[in-house]
């Protein structure tokens, strides 16, 4: 029973913070569009939808309008600070040129992260939903192969939460279905319109138009599912040979070249009897500031063609 009630409390303790963090949030939009509504008004549309547009595909539930005098807001925010700063600097005659050349500096970041936050956001979830494409497509296939009914495969997809974004993507389609009532393939095509993969899209609108065509799905969804699957074995071989070229390139540039540059300018030193000041600061500057930064570079690259590979 004491163990019940504390899980009930922690339980409770966290429902609480998450409720108090949205709660913020919303004070925080609720005052910023009080502030920047009457701009934001003169903003042009196509602006707008292309916002909102980024903002559906990566699930932020909020209205463009709203969003934007977020970002205006948090840069009026950053630049208030900034002069503050500024001032404070002044009047303590300190180094106050420094800080007052970051105002518009920050400024102008603040508006860019936030300008372009929901695409990189949007690209990201793009990303993970085709990661599993692969093995959603193949689900499908073997569902309609045994006749399943295409609202019946979504709503099972739905429920399939080792698919991950695909299982949400679905679900979409199935609430759309299952709770207000609208038409499979009028839900498939409102889905595909708001989602960020690209790949989804294809299939959602071509199972449309295959329905209306007056075709069976059932080949559409074999089909698709071995033509993905044959485009997923020519990406991995072809990044798989990206992934060689880069450590091909890591073996001569990482390693070879620098223990060769510094094994010469050591046995130089050694030849000359003299370590010059110069030789011994590149030495130094070389092995504690560019060997590393070259190694993190390969690291990152490695990392980011094996990011675009993986499959679930």
């Amino acid at each position: 029973m004491s163990k019940r009630t504390a899980q009930s409390d922690s339980t409770s303790k966290v429902d609480e913070n998450y409720a108090s963090e949205n709660s913020a949030v919303n004070s925080f939009f609720r005052v910023s569009y009080g502030l920047f509504a009457l701009f934001i008004g003169g903003t042009k549309s196509d602006f707008l939808s292309s916002i909102q547009l980024n903002l559906d595909k990566a699930e932020i539930d909020i209205s463009s309008e709203v969003y934007l005098s977020g970002v205006y807001f948090a840069s009026m925010l950053v630049g208030i600070v900034l002069v503050a700063l500024t001032l404070g600097e002044y009047l303590n005659r300190g180094p106050y040129n420094f800080v007052s050349i970051l105002i518009p500096v920050s400024v102008v970041l603040t508006l860019g992260v936030g300008f372009f936050l929901p695409g990189i956001k949007s690209s990201s979830r793009g990303k993970k939903i085709d990661e599993n494409l692969g093995s959603a497509f193949s689900f499908i296939s073997a569902m309609s192969s045994a006749d399943v009914p295409i609202n019946a495969i979504m709503l099972k997809l739905s429920k399939m939460k080792e698919y991950g974004e695909v299982s949400r993507e679905a679900l979409k389609i199935a609430s759309r279905t299952e709770i207000l009532g609208t038409d499979i393939f009028t839900a498939m095509q409102q889905v595909a319109k708001s989602s960020a993969s690209i790949e989804w899209q294809k299939f959602l609108q071509g199972a449309v138009a295959t329905s209306t065509a007056g075709a069976r799905l059932k080949p559409y969804f074999v089909g698709k599912a071995t033509e993905y699957q044959s485009r997923l074995r020519i990406s991995l071989k072809k990044n798989a040979e990206s992934v060689s070229v880069f450590a091909e390139t890591y073996v001569t540039v990482g390693v070879a070249f620098p223990l060769f540059l510094i094994v010469i300018l050591a046995v130089m030193s050694v030849i000359a009897r003299t370590a010059s000041g110069a030789t011994i600061s590149f030495l130094l500057l070389f092995s504690f500031i560019v060997l590393p930064v070259m190694i993190v570079t390969f690291i990152l690259l490695i990392s980011s063609v094996n990011k675009e590979v993986q499959i679930s």
